[in-house]
């Protein structure tokens, strides 16, 4: 530096770059880093008084309670969404925060991202809670008629976003942008979830027995490998509790284990990321002959012996077609509606879908 200038030792300095430049001054905030900023001014006296001004006012603030320096919520929250990515490619993060991702980048940076993350009210959390039901709202119509209906957004989603919202709260008070006497509380005044509907023993039974040859059906050689992964990944999911989506699709060889008790019995063990974290769930007996049916439709593994594939914990997904496609959530979801349709069975006697 050409000309530096200590104005309240260890606290505040003053600095030039370039001799008959603007005057710079870093500021030392309470949490140990330092704060540069430009005086715009290359007049020491007028430069000073600017810096002065910074450090009094920072030093207000802190005794105060309220932050030294803020930011923009959009740059606070590509902290937060840099913090999620990482712990999700490190393998610690869990499936919900891909939730949190979209929620982020969808919804929480296109209303919140002007403001600085400090002005984040109560006032501008509830106007951000009513511009969030409208958008939701005109997503779910738009899915399913033209024709506007009255929507309310579930206790669940609501969670989410208040997550979301969270993480980059987290973020921020992390740096030193806000603290705790100036975060406000998220409240959660949406519609309570209703319980899905369940099919019948009977029902059940008329859905596998329908996807035994409900493959044949199919005009198009895509739709009938799908339909043919369909029968085994509904048979798969009434065999093991696991749930429908991420923690079931993205499933691969090499979360299959063998299990044996202390009485020599053999159980198949699923290593499942799913929405509340790592768990294993224990699969019925049956479930090797679905999963067996699966690896035959994969050439590469096709010939193995079933026990030599899970030992091999090969790397490769569970639910692929004969053409080595692999299966999507949205094409099975829709699949299975197509089915339920073919069995006049998309609502149950209690009404739900």
């Amino acid at each position: 530096m050409a000309n530096t200038t200590n104005i309240i030792p260890n606290k505040l300095t003053m600095y030039q770059r370039v001799e008959g430049g603007f005057w710079h001054y870093r500021v030392k905030l309470k949490t140990g880093k330092w704060y540069r900023l430009s005086s715009r001014e290359t007049d020491f006296d007028a430069a000073k008084e600017i810096a002065n001004r910074t450090y009094y006012t920072a030093d207000y603030k802190e005794k105060n309670r309220l932050p030294q320096t803020t930011r923009k919520f959009k740059n606070v929250a590509k902290y937060a969404l840099t913090r999620l990515e990482d712990e999700l490619d490190g393998g610690g993060g869990k499936v919900v925060y891909k939730d949190y991702i979209r929620t982020i980048n969808n919804y929480l940076i296109p209303f919140f991202g002007k403001y600085d993350i400090a002005n984040i009210t109560v006032k501008l959390l509830t106007e951000y809670a009513d511009w969030r039901d409208v958008h939701i709202s005109l997503q779910k119509n738009r899915r399913k008629t033209t024709q506007a209906k009255k929507f309310r957004v579930s206790q669940s989603t609501i969670n989410t976003h208040n997550s979301a919202l969270n993480r980059v709260f987290d973020e921020a008070m992390l740096h030193g942008w806000i603290t705790e006497s100036i975060r406000p509380t998220l409240l959660n005044k949406g519609v309570k979830s209703e319980s899905r509907g369940a099919f019948s023993e009977k029902e059940y039974k008329a859905i596998y027995t329908k996807l035994r040859t409900w493959w044949q059906e199919g005009h198009r050689l895509e739709t009938r490998e799908l339909r043919k992964v369909l029968r085994e990944y509904v048979l798969f999911l009434g065999n093991t509790g696991i749930r429908h989506g991420t923690e079931s699709i993205t499933l691969k060889w090499r979360n299959l284990e063998h299990y044996i008790d202390d009485d020599g019995e053999k159980y198949l063990l699923i290593n499942v990321d799913g929405k509340r974290g790592k768990r294993e769930a224990v699969a019925r007996t049956a479930t090797t002959d679905y999963l067996i049916r699966l690896q035959k439709m994969n050439p590469d593994i096709a010939e193995l012996d079933f026990d030599t594939l899970i030992d091999k914990r090969v790397n490769d997904y569970i639910f692929k077609t004969e053409s080595g496609k692999i299966i999507t959530s949205d094409a099975l979801r829709g699949s299975f509606k197509q089915l339920l349709n073919s069995l006049d069975l998309v609502y149950g006697a209690d009404g739900k879908s």
